[in-house]
């Protein structure tokens, strides 16, 4: 897509990629230039436009389904694993109760990783 603008002419380019944006319909385009300020628009030889293009050179990319399933799964364990502390009846621990804590875990992972690296 090639506009000018006040400075010259530009051209709207791929993300991580110098080649031209290519839509797939009218549409998208015009959602994108209305996003980035544009308010006035001139359809100079729309009969060149050829929206199959947009669909040879379209990335695939992952399920965004499935994705988006983890994330919200992740979140409701978080949730879950805060809630749970929240209502956990036993008194809080004093700061010194969790350094000692603190203290016998990292001893512990520091003889694990001594171990392995034998």
């Amino acid at each position: 897509m090639k506009f000018l603008t006040l400075s010259g002419a530009a051209m709207l380019v791929q993300t991580r990629k110098p080649e031209p944006r290519l839509f797939g319909t009218v549409d998208g385009a015009l959602k994108l230039l209305h996003k980035l300020g544009v308010r006035r628009i001139v359809l100079d030889r729309l009969e060149q436009w050829q929206p199959e293009q947009a669909k040879l050179v379209r990335r695939s990319r992952p399920d965004r389904a499935q994705a988006l399933t983890r994330a919200a799964e992740y979140d409701r364990w978080v949730r879950a694993k805060v809630n749970a502390s929240r209502l956990d009846p036993r008194p809080a621990m004093t700061e010194a109760e969790w350094e000692s804590v603190r203290t016998a875990k990292r001893a512990e992972r520091q003889a694990l990783l001594s171990g392995k690296s034998q």
